[in-house]
């Protein structure tokens, strides 16, 4: 298969034509900083006066030259990834397809619209904040969602970033915009579409393995191609009969003695290639040999939860991840890297990566390979409550598959899970606690219907844990306050104003988030508040606490623990001092209590803005 990036677009503002130069990746928001049409969205209250870009529609425009002898080829079509979010794509004016999910890789096909020479590509962004509040006034009841201070309604009713649409440490920039190169692909006949494997070991005692490769193929007519597997030093090869529409070829290699991948602090991380060739396609994965299973056995505390890896019982130490920028364009590999290997130097060896955020880039997931970070894998749903209508579930259903598919070959990838806090979104709004009932069934629709079958078709071999915090499959009980069993989120020194001895009060089997906010250095201040508004009520200072009583907490905690300071940069301080002290009262104690504990994952690793929030890691790296 060949393809070509196309590089060059321009933003066009469909009310007034205006147009703005930019390149992959963009979103709206940084085209229109760029040139200099909108202020700094994170300086000051800025956040408030950029809100009508999600509001308004925008148009993409590129150009690409083909010549006649890729018109011979059977298929030609466009490659969008990460495109955010509703679009309708026109090639020389024909439609040739539309987008309603983030979290899909689309293909349309452009085989009835391209020509000779110039061709004229055209993506007719909507709004999306729009198309939430329009998907609103469909519903026959309502689906309500956890609000913020300054809050984009019906995130819940879309799939796009959740924070995108504010939340208690980010805040609410509904940018639209394209995050990975777009392609122009042809191929003269077949395309691979997926490539997804199983790894069973045979023999533990001498290390045997046997390796089930999945190849999904796309080809739009019958023919013939060539079938290579290759990984480890051993090789399948034959000849494969094709039919048109996609179909799944499965391969096996027996593959002895591999070197086994660890945890960080457990041993190493070898990783091995897994080369797929046909005639006309190629696809390469990094994939690692190890087994793990997620034990939950009752016992007499309750039921357990914990992670082992090639038989070995692992204490899963680490913190909860968000995007690490509230404008995707800013996104890059070495602030990953970075992030990601200061966990790796903390003698972190799991990420949880939290429903309200994205499906990370593939990048993610193999630095976490190469560093031994296993990933606790949310699927994007979080605090709110969730459509079950026909065609909510379908389009959940092609990018749990599609994402499954993408993701099963890394061998960091630890654990599914549902969503993040929706069991406990049944008790939270006035509508499902009238009708729990019916949102009761919208919840398992989705959730044990949709994402639960999904995981156990695509992936068996990994532990499917239907939300956090809880119990597992069939459990609704309260796992916020209950530490016999599950995963835990204990907040109630935090959100309760618990003294951080409460810590010891509790024991949970596994706590997945637990945390307690500080204010950002001095150096972090500076880079959203000006030296008049250097006071912690200050309107900007305020404006940048998402949290409603954030600023409170951290105060009289600061009385019950110290004397309480004389300057502005005293209290930030001493602010980041009580949240160590918080962090190493839990993790200390709890850890000390293994193995009824086996697990602790603070929130959270980083902040996508400057901002008060529960981080460890400033925005700016600090």
């Amino acid at each position: 298969m060949h393809t070509v990036d196309i590089n060059k677009w321009k933003l066009i503002r469909s009310a007034d034509g205006s147009e703005y130069s930019c390149t992959v990746p963009f979103d709206t928001l940084s085209v229109l900083q760029d040139a200099g049409v909108i202020p700094d969205p994170y300086y000051g209250d800025n956040e408030s006066r950029v809100q009508w870009v999600g509001k308004e529609d925008w148009i993409l425009t590129a150009e690409f030259e083909l010549d006649k002898a890729s018109l011979h080829n059977s298929q030609i079509f466009l490659e969008l990834n990460r495109i955010d979010t509703f679009s309708d794509v026109f090639l020389n004016n024909q439609k040739i397809g539309s987008t309603e999910n983030m979290f899909m890789k689309y293909r349309l096909d452009l085989s009835t619209a391209v020509s000779v020479g110039r061709n004229i590509l055209q993506i007719r962004l909507t709004s999306p904040v729009r198309t939430a509040l329009n998907q609103m006034k469909k519903l026959p009841y309502p689906i309500p969602h956890q609000e913020y201070p300054i809050q984009a309604m019906g995130r819940n009713l879309i799939r796009k970033v959740q924070c995108h649409a504010g939340w208690d440490w980010g805040p609410c920039l509904m940018v639209s915009g394209i995050y990975e190169p777009v392609k122009l692909c042809t191929a003269e006949l077949e395309r691979i579409e997926a490539v997804h494997h199983d790894t069973l070991c045979v023999n533990q005692a001498d290390n045997r393995w046997k390796l089930i490769v999945t190849t999904e193929i796309y080809c739009k007519e019958a023919g013939c191609t060539s079938l290579r597997i290759e990984c480890a030093g051993e090789v399948s090869e034959r000849q494969i009969d094709l039919d048109p529409g996609l179909q799944q070829i499965k391969s096996e290699l027996e593959i002895d003695n591999p070197k086994l991948w660890w945890p960080a602090g457990y041993g190493q991380q070898p990783l091995y290639d897994l080369l797929v060739t046909t005639s006309n396609d190629t696809s390469c994965q990094h994939i690692g040999f190890r087994t793990i299973e997620v034990l939950t056995e009752p016992d007499e505390r309750g039921i357990g939860m914990v992670f082992r890896v090639n038989g070995k019982n692992v204490f899963a130490k680490g913190a909860n991840w968000i995007p690490p920028d509230a404008l995707p364009a800013r996104h890059s590999q070495p602030h990953y890297e970075e992030l990601l290997e200061s966990a790796r130097q903390a003698n972190m060896n799991m990420i949880r990566v939290w429903g309200g955020g994205q499906y990370e880039y593939d990048f993610f997931y193999e630095i976490c390979d190469r560093k031994g970070l296993m990933v606790w894998q949310d699927f994007m749903f979080a605090c709110a409550l969730y459509p079950s209508t026909p065609d909510f579930l379908k389009n959940v259903q092609h990018e749990a598959e599609y994402q499954i598919k993408r993701l099963k070959h890394h061998p960091s990838i630890a654990l599914w899970c549902g969503n993040n806090e929706d069991i406990g979104a049944l008790n939270w709004f006035k509508e499902s606690r009238k009708n729990r009932d019916r949102y009761i069934i919208d919840y398992d629709r989705l959730n044990e219907g949709v994402l639960s079958r999904a995981v156990k078709t695509i992936d068996p071999q990994r532990k499917w844990w239907s939300s956090s915090p809880s119990a597992g499959e069939g459990d609704y009980s309260d796992c916020w306050h209950d530490d016999s069993k599950g995963d835990m989120h204990y907040w109630s020194v935090w959100h309760e104003g618990k003294p951080f001895e409460a810590y010891h009060e509790v024991t949970p089997r596994f706590c997945s988030e637990f945390g307690f906010q500080s204010f950002p250095s001095i150096e972090g201040i500076h880079k959203y508040a000006p030296l008049d508004q250097h006071n912690i009520t200050s309107p900007v200072m305020e404006h940048h606490q998402k949290n409603d009583r954030g600023n409170s907490i951290i105060i009289s905690t600061i009385s019950r623990y110290f004397r309480f300071p004389e300057s502005f940069e005293e209290i930030l301080y001493l602010s980041r001092v009580q949240q160590a002290m918080a962090i190493k009262t839990a993790v200390e104690y709890w850890r000390s209590r293994r193995p009824i504990c086996m697990g602790t994952l603070y929130w959270q690793l980083n902040d996508n803005w400057p901002v008060a929030s529960w981080s460890s890691i400033e925005h700016d790296g600090r």
